[in-house]
């Protein structure tokens, strides 16, 4: 067999796509993104894209993965377009920013999230999620249908107003919702064209930009606003922390603004997708809701869950990692080539984008057995032996491994564990993804419930 061809010194090139034109590379992605990277990583764990004017790379291979976030990530940056892309609802927050100010922001940010501020937040989490299921309650006594993305994109907003920003911010759901809604659309569009009208033009696309950045703009000023009038000092909680860091008038702070917004998005969007898809993938795998369900009668029985209950919720934390391999709400993520790097053996081009797919890698039957089906057991402690730490990355890794991941895991380990108690819900639809930032369900979720048992009680005190 003839060796692979080399470029500079002994690295090899990637196999590459057998064509070259930038414009069916694009169309392609455009129509259907996770169908033509699934085809692009057939031919490699390492794989390329050439063209005249420019090479991307796409690495699905956990160990090129973990080269590019861990093992060698400083030669990595955030990639050009997509950032520049983002810039324009994120502003320069702690997602885009790089070097001293990324730090910078990291530590203002991380205190937030340590394990004993997370203690902390449990009450809360479970004091939104009981508001959720006492609504609940009216959608089981009309028998019909209810939206339940919406649903779920109004919890975690309920959580995170609660928790990182002390307020009530549950009547916002709808404008919230309808703001990233527009901004993903507006990413997507954009990332997928090589020819955009300028932001100036009013077209349809980007008058609902503009509003979507203007509603999150003045939500966000709502929200310094209510605290400093409460003038209710240190609460402990984020809006607290990033209110300390960023001076004496931070209704004029745009670096404070951008932070805000970024969080009210990150710590809403990606859970409340999570949780819609692991309430659907329960509806259609009775056996594992049977499961989950015996488990949260023997941990809880009727009373609501506690901090210490988490750990011994395994089986329901082995449904929420199940969920997140085969619908991880990031299906994709890019980096950029700061200098010339060998991964896998292949070279990879300084200057040049390049792809890492959580959607290929957790799909893959090379690090998968029977990937497509839905096993939540595969995450037993027995099973996960020898598992590469890169076959499974739906918060990312390395040292930009997102900040809120446990925030997020244990915000949907009581809300599985909770609804169980009450609720089983039944989707009759089958429901496919659609790919446009964050992998949402396609059309929302139309589901309805049936009463299992009667509302928990409270704990002794």
């Amino acid at each position: 067999m003839a060796s692979a061809p080399t470029d500079r010194g002994s690295s090899r090139l990637a196999p590459s796509l057998p064509f070259s034109s930038p414009f069916r590379f694009q169309r392609e992605a455009r129509d259907d993104i996770l169908g033509f990277i699934t085809r692009w990583a057939k031919l490699g764990g390492v794989a390329r894209f050439d063209s005249r004017l420019s090479v991307a790379y796409l690495v699905t291979a956990p160990e090129g993965v973990q080269r590019i976030l861990q093992d060698n990530n400083r030669n990595y940056g955030r990639e050009v377009r997509s950032t520049a892309v983002l810039r324009i609802v994120t502003g320069d927050a702690l997602f885009l920013s790089e070097g001293d100010k990324w730090r910078t922001q990291r530590r203002v940010f991380q205190p937030a999230f340590h394990r004993q501020r997370l203690a902390g937040m449990t009450a809360a989490m479970v004091d939104a999620i009981g508001s959720m299921l006492e609504r609940w309650e009216m959608f089981a006594a009309r028998g019909g249908l209810f939206d339940l993305s919406a649903e779920t994109s109004r919890l975690t907003l309920d959580v995170a107003g609660r928790t990182l920003f002390g307020d009530d911010l549950r009547d916002e759901a709808e404008r919230l919702g309808r703001a990233m809604v527009d901004m993903f659309v507006y990413i997507n569009h954009v990332l997928n064209h090589f020819v955009v009208l300028p932001r100036f033009i009013p077209t349809a696309r980007n008058r609902a930009l503009r509003r979507a950045v203007r509603d999150l703009d003045r939500l966000v000023h709502e929200v310094i606003e209510r605290r400093l009038a409460n003038n209710s000092g240190d609460n402990g909680d984020l809006l607290a922390m990033l209110l300390e860091a960023y001076g004496t008038d931070p209704l004029k702070c745009a670096e404070l603004r951008d932070n805000l917004r970024m969080m009210l998005g990150a710590a809403t969007e990606t859970t409340a997708v999570a949780l819609s898809w692991a309430w659907y993938l329960l509806a259609k795998n009775p056996e594992a809701e049977r499961t989950l369900r015996h488990e949260v009668d023997s941990v809880l029985g009727a009373r609501r869950p506690t901090l210490d209950d988490l750990t011994r919720l395994a089986y329901t934390r082995m449904v929420i990692n199940e969920t997140l391999r085969l619908y991880p709400p990031a299906h994709a993520m890019s980096r950029m080539a700061i200098a010339d790097d060998e991964v896998c053996g292949f070279r990879i081009r300084a200057g040049a984008p390049v792809i890492m797919s959580q959607w290929v890698t957790h799909r893959s039957p090379l690090y998968w057995q029977e990937p497509e089906k839905f096993e939540p057991q595969r995450f037993a402690p027995e099973r996960s032996q020898g598992r590469h730490d890169y076959a499974y990355y739906p918060f990312g890794g390395g040292p930009r491994m997102c900040i809120g991941d446990r925030f997020s895991l244990m915000e949907q380990t009581l809300a599985l564990a909770m609804t169980a108690q009450r609720f089983r819900l039944r989707i009759d639809d089958e429901v496919v993804p659609d790919p446009v930032f964050t992998l949402r369900p396609a059309g929302g979720i139309r589901a309805w419930l049936e009463r299992v048992s009667a509302p928990p009680v409270l704990p002794q005190t």
